[in-house]
């Protein structure tokens, strides 16, 4: 893998990063951490390019791609909450370049934009059992807040939620 370029996603980003979502979530395996609730319709659906353009939009939400080599290899995307917060809707790596530093590339990119926004505090929110991913956010400052239910598809997740001051 040649050198990883992150920056902001643009409209014509769309087609691309639902083409890697698809291709991370079939790699990862259907009820993989993070991907709790996906299914072939949801993921038809969340990955349209309508969906992702609408992902991409600021100021409310916003979106930072990974890309080696031509090829989206991750991204990061944040969500208005309040004045004061910002949701961090999730970051996704693809899985065969894990590891490499990726998903704190990504994370180093959407906390300035968060804080240039005048946020003050991030959340994110992950399964309770994908231990990969909380020690990923408590190794990058992020303290669990509590654990709560959250409805995917009409089934109750146990989630943490994390929250880090930015």
């Amino acid at each position: 893998m040649s050198e990883v370029v992150v920056g902001e996603a643009a409209p014509s980003d769309a087609a691309a990063i639902g083409a890697f979502m698809v291709a991370a979530w079939r790699a990862a395996g259907p009820g993989a951490p993070g991907y709790s609730g996906a299914t072939d319709d949801v993921m038809a659906e969340i990955t349209t390019e309508a969906a992702i353009a609408a992902r991409i939009a600021p100021p409310e939400r916003r979106m930072f791609v990974a890309r080696s080599d031509g090829r989206v290899v991750g991204f990061a995307a944040i969500r208005h909450m309040t004045e004061t917060d910002v949701e961090l809707a999730g970051i996704i790596v693809a899985p065969d370049v894990t590891g490499r530093g990726i998903g704190s590339r990504l994370l180093a990119a959407v906390l300035p934009a968060a804080r240039a926004a005048g946020y003050r505090r991030m959340l994110v929110r992950t399964e309770t059992d994908n231990e990969t991913a909380v020690a990923f956010y408590e190794r990058h400052g992020f303290t669990r807040t509590r654990q709560t239910e959250q409805s995917v598809e009409g089934t109750e997740i146990a989630v943490w939620e994390l929250a880090k001051f930015v």
